[in-house]
């Protein structure tokens, strides 16, 4: 890594979460998801106040364009719903509905990591958002075959 960048990135670490978690750089996005991780990680109370701060960003964060700063958001997203209690369905509808348009057609780990995502909102008691996203898996899978079906058969 160039100094430059571990200039950026120190001086991003400065920033509040939200300015680095949606900054324009990606390193400083990558390097916020893998702080965000660690933080959860290190919460043992499921009612500590910095789960319900900073749980709408994931809805953002998952639908990144730069893949390997998604996988970061999906792995920072695992942490938090593992340090997370019921309360934190009250994202599970959006956090989902991203999750479902960007993460199921990527890399096969981050299909992998999406998936482990719906089963936690499902131990998380969000089953409704779960079902609601899988019917529309099912339909977008439909389409691809009726689509793939269509270029190869004519």
């Amino acid at each position: 890594m160039s100094t430059e960048d571990e200039k950026l990135l120190k001086e991003a670490k400065k920033l509040p979460w939200e300015d680095r978690l949606l900054h324009k750089n990606w390193k400083v996005r990558n390097d916020a998801n893998i702080d965000l991780a660690s933080l959860f990680d290190s919460i043992t109370d499921p009612k500590d106040p910095r789960i319900r701060e900073l749980g709408h960003f994931f809805k953002k964060t998952v639908a990144d364009s730069n893949a390997p700063v998604q996988d970061k958001a999906l792995d920072a997203l695992i942490a938090y719903l593992k340090a997370a209690d019921a309360d934190a369905g009250r994202y599970a509808k959006e956090v989902c509905d991203a999750i479902v348009a960007k993460c199921l057609t990527g890399r096969p780990k981050t299909v992998e990591k999406a998936q482990i995502v719906f089963m936690l909102w499902v131990e998380l008691e969000a089953v409704d958002v779960f079902l609601v996203c899988f019917v529309i898996c099912v339909e977008i899978l439909e389409l691809h075959i009726l689509n793939l079906k269509f270029r190869l058969f004519g």
